[in-house]
């Protein structure tokens, strides 16, 4: 073949280029196009939290529901912080599903992405935004698949409820705990919950697993607070001031050991994926036991590693207004995670001991504990047919996940709650959830809606006799 010229390989790259847009234009359907749309608008919604401001984002998918004919409603205490609520009815009485996803989202250091963190911008075969991923992407699939079901007349076999909820990312208290508590008729025959929290692992634009979550660690949240006489910092008083006791009493949180385990979840969890690690890492997957607490620990992924101890890191620093000012109150944030099914009130004596009289210790999220869902479940079983066959070489199995979820208050009322995520997404992209530039494949996006349309049909729709 003859070598093409500079100029020549340019040209032709460019025309490539665009003969692919233009393919992957005209094979995208109408119904894409809606979904792609919504999802933009979505993630343009600032609700950050804090404050959260998710009134505005659950006023926008009522909307789309009521344009649909599907009747919602705003539900919550809190006016400002409303989270919707929308039921598809099927006159049976077997468990309802609950599609959930969280309206609210982390709050951005604007100047570190290179995009506006809320303009859902498309560009180079992404959409941008805060919410990409964690979880606006997940509120669009669910909406698109009731949307689906409602348009087309489909028969329901059980009832299918729709839940865009507040204030997941502050331990959900305004949000999912206030709803069980005030309002539980919403929930009323729901036995199974699809939430975030699953992992996927993807190579390149192929599935090699699906994470079903099943089980999580506990969240435990602490401020330590540190006081102290303020004034000139040209008069520094004797004890070094509130800023000085803050940094001993973090550091003493700092040192407290972390306790190492294996808990049965994630034994399980290990073992299921083990078939697709080669070499020393299959093997320890294959055999956790006998592995940890030695070197060959170390094979693992960090990720993994880590769902075999407690975790504890300072998150989060205030003090001060100037630098000449000695200030009069200091505070740090505490983000501990413990191992499945901790009971957190241990922790929280260890670290008031190790501070002392330096701080004050107050727990802004002590989570409650709760026991793992079963996998013998007919949704479980009804995840499995359809994710295989999307992909027929992909493994799926139960996973357990780092992170925690609203999915623990549902645990913990014996609802089963399984964490999934219908999306592929490459490691360097999951990198960006809580992050930078955080943004989803357009594709990957579309789909996954298509794969939550077709796993809430074949669950909830009436079968032909």
């Amino acid at each position: 073949m003859r070598r093409l010229s500079g100029i020549a390989l340019i040209l032709f790259v460019l025309s490539f280029a665009q003969n692919c847009r233009e393919a992957e234009a005209v094979s995208e359907s109408p119904f894409d196009k809606e979904a792609q749309s919504y999802f933009i608008d979505y993630l343009k919604i600032d609700t950050s939290n804090p404050p959260g401001n998710e009134t505005t984002g659950a006023e926008f998918l009522r909307a789309i529901l009521a344009k649909e004919g599907i009747d919602a409603k705003l539900v919550g205490p809190d006016a400002a912080r409303k989270s919707v609520w929308a039921r598809l009815e099927s006159g049976s009485s077997k468990p309802a599903l609950l599609l959930m996803h969280h309206i609210d989202v982390v709050p951005v250091a604007e100047k570190e992405w290179s995009v506006a963190p809320f303009s859902g911008e498309k560009a180079n075969g992404y959409i941008w935004g805060r919410g990409a991923l964690d979880i606006k992407s997940l509120g669009i699939a669910h909406l698109m698949a009731i949307i689906d079901i409602k348009r087309r007349g489909v028969p329901l076999d059980r009832d299918i409820v729709f839940l865009g909820v507040a204030d997941e990312e502050t331990g959900g208290k305004a949000g999912v705990q206030a709803l069980l508590e005030r309002q539980p008729e919403l929930f009323k025959g729901v036995g199974f919950v699809l939430n975030e929290g699953g992992a996927n692992i993807t190579v390149v634009d192929r599935i090699e697993s699906w994470g079903i979550e099943v089980d999580q660690k506990v969240p435990l949240w602490l401020r330590l607070t540190a006081k102290g006489e303020g004034g000139h910092a040209a008069m520094p008083p004797p004890d070094g001031g509130a800023t000085r006791k803050l940094i001993e009493a973090a550091s003493a949180v700092s040192a407290i050991p972390m306790r190492t385990e294996l808990h049965p979840s994630v034994e399980t969890f290990f073992k299921s994926i083990a078939p697709t690690k080669p070499g020393k890492r299959g093997q320890v997957l294959s055999d956790p036991r006998r592995h940890i607490g030695t070197p060959q620990i170390a094979e693992l992924p960090y990720g993994l590693q880590l769902l075999l101890r407690d975790t504890l890191v300072l998150t989060r620093l205030e003090a001060g207004t100037s630098t000449n000012a000695v200030p009069d109150i200091a505070t740090a944030d505490v983000d501990i995670r413990l191992l499945p099914g901790s009971d957190p009130s241990d922790l929280i004596r260890q670290v008031k001991q190790v501070v002392g009289s330096l701080a004050e210790v107050e727990v802004l999220l002590s989570g409650p504990t709760a026991p793992a869902s079963p996998v013998d479940t007919e949704l479980y079983t009804a995840l499995e047919k359809v994710l295989r066959s999307a992909a027929p070489k992909s493994k799926v199995g139960p996973m357990v996940s780092a992170g925690t979820t609203d999915s623990r208050y549902f645990r913990r009322r014996g609802i089963v709650a399984y964490g999934f995520s219908p999306f592929k997404v490459n490691y360097y992209d999951g990198a960006t959830v809580h992050g930078s530039d955080e943004r989803i494949r357009i594709r990957f996006f579309l789909e996954g809606v298509a794969l939550t349309r077709q796993i809430v049909s074949s669950f909830c729709a009436r079968k032909a006799a």
